[in-house]
């Protein structure tokens, strides 16, 4: 049977100023897993290569599966390339011949240098290292390749199962529900495509977050995956999930800490999680990159809801519509979909933040990675976020209309101190002029607080101008079902690139939109937030 071991702790390290073409001879560092090596003195905020090693004992056919490496990386097993990974923050996994049993050489090359795929221009940090855990698995021989699971009738607990085994023999099984129920099955030529009901199953929502485990059993292997029964629909102006409405409400949240960056530790994200759903909110949206398995598996247990989406940042023609940019997009939306594809917390895939979607050339895009998306998963929702607003036109092209409309901050004048009396009429104009049978879905808005700058003129910049603006927001989204919910930008304070002219210059470096500052102290907002969301509850127990 399989042996499963953690790789985490501390691993050799070198680092190169330049371009990575080989294996060092010696390495005189260490550095822990995971960490991000470009926060570490000397290396702070260098562009280079940072390489990691450790020895393994095994042998035999393994999986080595990674929760995310940046910017790319390169894997090598004694010596030997055994995977390059071109894609930011995804979830990496490769299976191969580990050879004869014994000590074995595992490499990790990462260079945190931008590229085509992650430009000096995103509005946060690429940051360089191993941001997540690192496992390694013997397989059995012949193993469970692949088991996604997916609801096809929420009413009956009616769940079709997609499984393969290496090889393209037949291999009798057995399906365990709950470490309970068991159901015999064939895999033919080593596929399996089998619909059935899940016997005393519970449906998943952010109020009860039911969970149901599905093991799949054959002679040689046994391998177990969670899964939950749900339903993410449409109505109208609606999201409907498990057949009722459902507000979407809560941040859009980056993967990001100054003393961290991207290698957060699962105490840190389960403390951001606590913190949003003791608030009152039900939402995330995991901008603007592929999520780690970990958090996932959080959002799973703990009821919230994600968007999850390529990267990619305002990328614009003629790059956006370039081969390469649309096979990498391509590429990165079906591992996505894969990666994920069994965490029922995932209401909405999306692709390509600010695009250049008012563009009739870009149509083929959208339309090529919504198909990519829908070939592999049946029933999820799909859309991408825009700021093309009214000039938009691939909106008909998705199930979910996104925008990321900034009133009261970059598309106001600066006559006057305030300008929150803008909110109200420009959400009401941006959602008259979209598609009206589609749900309208604020998947950013907000504005920049630095956190202690109060003031009693309420201007900008202040926490109080802030917190006026996204009370705003708040009673636009729950005014009625003209908006299917909000995820504001965004949660916490985080690094960022940008360093422009006027309102675009990002003080200190990061992004100060966020309720929380970079170490999770609150903003009026957040507090603003919390009363009003718990007002809101009041007042609907009471209806």
């Amino acid at each position: 049977m399989r042996q499963k071991m953690l790789l985490d702790g501390v691993w050799d390290f070198h680092y190169s100023s330049e371009e990575f073409i080989g294996i060092p001879e010696s390495f005189t560092e260490s550095l822990p897993v995971p960490s991000c090596y470009d926060l570490v003195e000397p290396y702070c905020g260098v562009r280079g290569c940072g390489v990691y090693r450790r020895f393994v004992e095994c042998g035999g056919m393994v999986r080595l599966s990674i929760e995310g490496l940046g910017i790319t990386a390169r894997i090598y097993w004694d010596r030997r390339v055994i995977k390059e990974c071109p894609y930011t923050y995804m979830p990496e996994e490769v299976i191969f011949d580990a050879g004869d049993e014994g000590r074995h050489e595992l490499v990790i090359a990462v260079d945190n240098r931008h590229n085509e795929q992650f430009r000096p221009n995103f509005d946060f940090y690429g940051y360089g290292g191993i941001y997540g855990s690192i496992f390694i698995e013997r397989l059995p021989n012949p193993w469970i390749e692949q088991i996604l699971v997916s609801t096809e009738n929420y009413t009956r607990g009616k769940i079709r199962i997609q499984a393969s085994i290496a090889g393209k023999n037949d291999h009798e099984a057995v399906l365990i529900f709950d470490q309970k129920e068991a159901v015999n099955v064939c895999f033919e030529k080593g596929g399996l495509d089998i619909q059935l009901n899940v016997p005393n199953y519970r449906l998943w929502s952010p109020e009860e977050p039911n969970l149901h485990e599905l093991t799949i059993k054959t002679a040689n292997d046994q391998r177990s995956v969670v899964f939950g029964i749900r339903a993410f629909s449409t109505r109208g102006r609606q999201i409907l999930l498990n057949g009722k409405p459902i507000k979407l409400f809560g941040y859009n949240r980056h993967e990001s800490h100054p003393e961290m960056g991207a290698a957060t530790p699962l105490q840190l994200i389960a403390a951001d999680l606590r913190m949003i759903k003791a608030q009152g909110c039900n939402f995330i949206r995991g901008s603007h990159y592929p999520q780690r398995r970990s958090f996932l598996d959080l959002c799973d247990r703990m009821g919230i809801m994600v968007w999850e989406e390529t990267m990619s940042w305002g990328t614009r023609a003629p790059e956006l519509h370039s081969k390469e940019f649309i096979d990498a997009q391509i590429e990165q939306a079906r591992k996505l979909t894969y990666a994920s594809f069994n965490h029922p917390c995932i209401a909405i895939r999306g692709f390509m933040n600010e695009n250049d979607s008012s563009l009739p050339e870009t149509r083929k895009v959208v339309k090529t990675l919504y198909e990519t998306i829908r070939s592999i998963d049946k029933h999820c929702l799909i859309s991408f976020a825009s700021n093309r607003y009214e000039q938009d036109v691939c909106t008909d092209l998705v199930d979910v209309v996104g925008m990321n409309p900034y009133p009261g901050w970059y598309d106001s004048s600066f006559d006057s101190i305030s300008t929150v009396d803008k909110v109200l009429p420009r959400l009401r104009k941006l959602s008259a002029a979209l598609p009206q049978d589609k749900p309208f879905l604020i998947t950013e808005i907000g504005c920049e607080a630095l956190l202690g700058f109060r003031d009693r003129l309420q201007a900008r910049w202040t926490e109080e101008y802030q917190a006026k603006v996204l009370l705003e927001v708040c009673r636009y989204v729950f005014s009625g079902d003209e908006c299917a919910g909000v995820a504001i930008w965004h949660f916490a304070d985080c690094r960022s690139f940008v360093n422009g002219p006027g309102i675009y210059v990002r003080a200190r470096g990061f992004n100060n939109k966020g309720v929380l500052d970079e170490y999770r102290h609150p903003k009026l907002a957040w507090n603003a937030i919390t009363d009003f969301l718990q007002n809101l509850k009041q007042k609907q127990t009471h209806e």
